[in-house]
């Protein structure tokens, strides 16, 4: 196989997994009523608390439009509270509510993806598991110079 059949094959494969894992996600987080953006938020809400709308949208790269939907609809549901900042009163920080946090724990818990990648993981040794993830966060920085 030559190095650029091989590339390809890498790049098919990491896609396949990539998106077999998409969609365990989104059906994991429609169980719970909300869209996997949601659980995003929920997600990184629950370990930086109190960050503001703008720093959940360049934190999580989605569009600022789209954030401020969701944020929106996660405040309805209860999940999130928004209170003005001390130091600055123009800024809103976003924080999760009781209700945001056990959903979100109940989702990282639960979700399909997460129980499907531990199962499929389960074959490697852990030596196998730390090289994977040592040569996946190596393509990452190669990816994103």
């Amino acid at each position: 196989m030559t190095y650029r059949e091989q590339t390809i094959e890498v790049y098919q494969s990491y896609f396949a997994v990539a998106r077999q894992l998409k969609k365990l996600a989104h059906q994991s987080a429609a169980k719970l009523g909300l869209t996997v953006h949601q659980i995003g938020i929920l997600n990184f809400l629950l370990g930086h608390p109190g960050q503001t709308q703008k720093e959940v949208t360049e934190r999580l790269v989605f569009n600022k439009s789209r954030v401020s939907l969701h944020i929106d609809a996660l405040a309805l549901k209860g999940l999130v509270n928004r209170a003005v900042s001390e130091q600055d009163r123009r800024e809103t920080k976003l924080y999760l509510t009781p209700a945001g946090e056990a959903l979100c724990q109940q989702y990282n818990g639960e979700a399909w993806s997460h129980q499907v990648l531990g199962e499929a993981l389960e074959q490697f040794t852990e030596q196998e598991l730390k090289q994977l993830i040592h040569m996946n966060k190596q393509l990452l920085l190669h990816l994103n110079p």
